[in-house]
């Protein structure tokens, strides 16, 4: 594996991690990087990675409780 693919994905699973659990300070922190590289560039990828997945499982759950809804006024 090439140096520059191991760098991305260390970032990636760290961006992830902190998106997860400190995403205000990734946010700033990469507000604040300027010079990017393989790291950096990882790491924006696993912070939009873990937001997308947030994504999907709230539009999941809205589709949960709609459909609750409808076989609910189905039942009525």
């Amino acid at each position: 594996m090439e140096l520059h693919e191991k760098q991305f994905i260390t970032g990636f699973n760290s961006g992830y991690l902190l998106a997860k659990h400190e995403p205000k300070m990734l946010t700033d922190m990469l507000k604040n990087i300027q010079p990017s590289n393989s790291f950096v560039s990882g790491m924006s990828w696993g912070q939009k990675e873990f937001e997308l997945e947030q994504s999907k499982s709230q539009m999941n759950e809205l589709e949960k409780l709609r459909q609750k809804g409808r076989d609910e006024n189905y039942r009525e």
